[in-house]
């Protein structure tokens, strides 16, 4: 496409929903368009880091009610309650400001790209009189009769049609009236099943997952596009002399990261990891994330990490365990290194079957159910499985060779052209 385009992006949500936007967005000034970014202000650096400018939109971080909303969220294991607690609390929490916010920011672009879940900045764009279309990165909200909704199994079409059903009622009943008072509030017009059709773009949802992972069932509808999972490299990475070190006095370590999963119980936690690590006579290095893992004196044989890209730590590791987002989840497929999945809420429960229905993952542990020995049991299940090694051997070959972020960039060109932008 020879055009270039005037594009603006708007993403709610933790790093797993941000990151994805943030590697869009470089390949998009890569080829050449003026890209920018509404979301929060807490991702400033990261976003100037690789030269894409950030709008910050809506109200500052607040630590602490991350914190409690983690908390509360790991009390619940009814994965309904825990959209409608994620709804309310994530989304819809200040989403007055996020949207005038992102009315200012997306002023004077041509074109909107938005995050499938961040709704206020849908609306900005749809107030702007802006063509829009979406992203997702999970294939388990789009209705199939070829797979029931997650953690249900699956039920066979007639049986997953049906319960399908009853997750629509559901919808109807508790999700669209949240929605709906703050779509109306500023001026937009009511949607049905939010949750499902009703938080996508009307023409074109680009799904940025890997169909190896998760392949594409016959009946999506069309307006939904597959283009592989989007990974942010850093090739230019180092790792920190004490981490290279580490790496280098002993077998390969069991990874542990459980990215923006917070909360308040960080010492529990870590106690709970350590002690897996130990039982299971592994090596381990931990990642602090948002739940700020960690511990003064580590034991032998454990290594605390920050920020390290997952693209060069889950490769030093003979499984990497984590919560299941789905750019975790993609990233350690990537790698090819098998899984031990503890989900916490959402998408998560869908990407812990996927991991386990390709035969690099065992059965997960609910983040409520983990306890040292259930994790140091899948640890070693998992860690001397000939079969999960050379399974996720070959899926990584596979997601590795995937163009993602390329596929994305030519159905937003396309899409470009059919609006006449």
């Amino acid at each position: 496409m020879s055009k270039k385009l005037k594009l603006v992006l708007s993403t709610w949500g933790s790093t797993g929903d941000v990151q994805p936007f943030l590697a869009l967005s470089t390949q998009l000034l890569k080829a050449g368009h003026a890209v920018r970014v509404c979301t929060s202000g807490i991702y400033q650096e990261r976003f100037e880091k690789h030269g894409v400018e950030l709008y910050p939109v809506g109200v500052p971080f607040e630590q602490a009610r991350l914190n409690w909303a983690m908390d509360e969220i790991v009390k619940i294991k009814d994965p309904f309650r825990s959209a409608v607690f994620v709804a309310r609390e994530g989304i819809l929490y200040k989403a007055d400001k996020w949207y005038q916010d992102c009315l200012e920011g997306m002023a004077g672009y041509e074109l909107a790209i938005c995050h499938f879940g961040d709704i206020a900045g849908q609306e900005a764009a749809i107030r702007l009189g802006l063509p829009w279309l979406t992203m997702c990165y999970c294939p388990g909200y789009v209705k199939t009769a070829y797979e029931a909704p997650a953690p249900v199994p699956n039920l066979g079409m007639g049986g997953n049609r049906l319960v399908w059903k009853f997750v629509e009622w559901l919808i109807q009943k508790k999700i669209d009236p949240m929605f709906n008072e703050f779509i109306t509030s500023v001026g937009g017009q009511p949607r049905q099943l939010i949750g499902l059709e009703g938080m996508y773009a009307p023409e074109l949802n680009l799904m940025a997952a890997s169909p190896n992972i998760t392949p594409p069932p016959p009946d999506l509808p069309e307006r939904h596009q597959f283009t592989g999972a989007w990974f942010l490299d850093e090739p230019d990475y180092e790792p920190p002399r004490e981490l290279q070190a580490f790496l280098n006095e002993g077998h390969r370590p069991v990874v542990i990261s459980f990215g923006s999963m917070g909360g308040s119980k960080r010492e529990e936690t870590t106690r709970i990891l350590v002690e897996a690590v130990q039982r299971a006579g592994q090596r381990a290095i931990i990642q602090a994330g948002w739940g700020n893992l960690g511990m003064p004196n580590a034991p032998k044989g454990i290594h605390f990490v920050g920020y390290v890209p997952h693209n060069f730590l889950f490769r030093q590791g003979r499984c990497v365990v984590h919560h299941g987002g789905a750019g975790t989840t993609a990233a350690a497929c990537r790698a090819g290194v098998p899984s031990v999945v503890v989900p916490h809420l959402a998408d998560q429960f869908y990407w812990a079957a996927q991991l386990r229905k390709r035969g690099v993952a065992p059965k997960p542990i609910h983040r409520q159910d983990l306890t040292a020995k259930r994790l140091a049991r899948r640890m070693a299940q998992v860690v001397t499985s000939a079969s999960m090694a050379k399974n996720a051997k070959a899926l990584g070959q596979k997601v590795d060779e995937e163009k993602g972020l390329e596929n994305a960039v030519r159905l937003i060109e396309a899409f470009a052209e059919s609006k006449r932008v």
